[in-house]
């Protein structure tokens, strides 16, 4: 029992006989930002050991949530002025050197020098360049009885453009480090630093002195630190590879002009054909062609137009039918634009999916484009909130940039995404066409007695294509008569014809997007600080950490 009790007595005894009985670090800066570190450590060992164990903090995460890695070489290790065995490997953060043969125990004094060069050390704050280091670390275990910090510039910048500052103690601590001027060096020394006690040196010099880094090897380490950065990369390679693979149309290859408008596609499949979307000028056709087509007469009633309803031949496209249907229900008379306003909204959705139904069931597209470009929309959306989530819940403003600005790509892509069919691309090749003969067209070469046909049959597919002024007013001198689905209030002036379409446009327009004000449209370590300034304190600058016998 006494043995017992001597040897708890004398666990403190041992515990304070090993420890570290000088301290030397030599730092020099380089003009290319470099930093190279010399450490000197004298460790009395009262019982047998290894060696020691430094650890060099390199990794820091600053409160954007930014990784800032040191790049670190080592140049050598020597025990007592001799090379020493050693292994280096990374720890949480830290590089670690493990210095010792682990089959040969030693004891009594030893002297470790490491020295090792650092990049990125140096960080610019305004017209000045910066190190904050943590000259000793607060992270041994032994205590320290003189800890000695020299501190050298290069030789071109004069005393007086250098401020400096130190402190010691535990993390921390602002109790001031003395730095003073010797020759061409800093230098300070403290006594009797306890276990967790360190000391940390800010020195600022005019920026003109000191090379940084460019930006593009800059821009190199910030992604090697921080790969969730290049996440938008990526992202945009692989929506291209997915629009590549499942977006992209088959090419369109030569478009010749077309006199007649394309087999079994209205006027409104062909303005979405061109697009991929329902616009309202879709909707204006339509509107024109169940005139040509004779199933409504259009009624001119200078302020507005009535839609009355006749009984056609034609046959209707199935999204004609709909829309028939939609505009004039059972009445005799037919509804003008101002009285179809604020309830014609709740039918588009539904005349817009009938309308995209036929397209893909016809075999013009693999799926409805609506949906395609929903569904991206809707992951974009989605992905925009994550980063969202990482930006303001976890404080990581990189990551959730990275990952908001992915979602912004993926939104951009969207628009892209559906796809058309090799029939579609035949269609679309067709109303290019027409589209490119409506712009060409020379009326005045057309039999007087096919115009006024010609002008019917193409007005539709030109409201469709954006060409409606272009193509009335190539006839408007030249119609000596209304069409026979418009009914004038006043005398026939074929020259005010392309005027009073434009205002049937825009009153359809009209009709269709007004809603109620409740409803909705149917269209659609160190932490980056300084040591400067009242920041400064032990412990929190870069480098530092600690060691201990092994």
């Amino acid at each position: 029992m006494k043995k017992f009790l001597l040897l708890l007595l004398a666990i403190p005894l041992l515990g304070a006989a090993q420890e570290i009985r000088d301290f030397y670090v030599g730092l020099r800066v380089g003009n290319d930002a470099s930093l190279e570190v010399t450490e000197k450590i004298a460790v009395f060992f009262d019982l047998p050991r290894h060696g020691i164990i430094r650890e060099i903090p390199v990794s820091y995460r600053l409160p954007t949530g930014q990784r800032y890695r040191l790049r670190l070489e080592l140049l050598n290790v020597f025990q007592n002025e001799r090379p020493a065995a050693y292994e280096t490997y990374w720890e949480d953060g830290n590089f670690v050197v493990k210095i010792g043969d682990p089959h040969v125990l030693v004891r009594g004094l030893f002297v470790y020098t490491l020295r090792y060069r650092v990049f990125r050390a140096l960080v610019r704050y305004e017209d000045e360049v910066e190190l904050y280091w943590n000259a000793i670390g607060t992270e041994w275990t032994m205590p320290i009885r003189l800890a000695r910090v020299e501190i050298f510039l290069p030789p071109e910048i004069p005393a007086e453009a250098v401020r400096f500052v130190g402190y010691q103690g535990p993390y921390g601590s602002t109790f001031p480090f003395p730095l003073s001027w010797e020759e061409d060096k800093l230098w300070g020394e403290a006594q009797n630093l306890r276990p967790g006690e360190g000391i940390t040196v800010a020195v600022r010099v005019p920026k003109d002195y000191i090379a940084l880094p460019g930006l593009g090897q800059r821009l190199l380490w910030f992604l090697e630190d921080n790969a969730y950065a290049a996440i938008p990369l990526f992202v945009l390679l692989g929506m291209n590879l997915i629009w590549w693979r499942w977006g992209k149309d088959p090419r369109v290859g030569t478009v010749a002009p077309e006199f007649t408008p394309p087999p079994g596609i209205g006027p409104a499949e062909a303005g979405v054909i061109v697009d991929d979307r329902f616009d309202p000028r879709d909707f204006t056709a339509g509107i024109l062609s169940l005139a040509t087509k004779g199933w409504l007469k259009i009624r001119d009633e200078e302020r507005d137009f009535r839609l009355v309803p006749l009984k056609g031949e034609k046959e209707l496209t199935p999204y004609e039918e709909a829309l028939r249907e939609a505009l004039l229900g059972r009445g005799k008379e037919g509804p003008t634009f101002a009285e179809l306003k604020y309830r014609l909204y709740e039918k588009i959705p539904g005349l817009r999916a009938k309308l995209f139904l036929s397209l893909v069931d016809r075999g013009f597209y693999r799926a409805n484009p609506e949906n395609v470009r929903s569904f991206w929309r809707a992951l974009a959306i989605g992905i925009g909130v994550l980063g969202l989530i990482l930006l303001f819940l976890f404080s990581n403003v990189y990551l959730g940039v990275a990952v908001m600005v992915s979602g912004g790509i993926v939104f951009l892509f969207a628009p892209y995404m559906p796809r058309k069919t090799s029939k579609g691309i035949e269609a679309l090749r067709w109303v290019l066409g027409l589209s490119e003969y409506i712009r060409r067209a020379e009326v005045d070469r057309l039999e007087f007695a096919a115009k006024e046909k010609h002008f019917e049959e193409l007005l539709p597919y030109a409201v469709a294509l954006g060409l409606s002024d272009l193509w009335a007013e190539k006839f408007a001198g030249v119609l000596t008569a209304p069409p026979s689905w418009y009914e004038s209030r006043g005398p026939w002036v074929p020259t005010v014809f392309p005027a009073r379409l434009i205002l049937f446009h825009q009153l359809s327009h009209a009709a269709a997007t007004s809603v109620p004000r409740t409803a909705s449209r149917g269209f659609g370590g160190w932490t980056g600080g300084s040591g400067f300034g009242g920041r400064g304190f032990s412990g929190g600058g870069m480098g530092g950490g600690g060691g201990r016998a092994w």
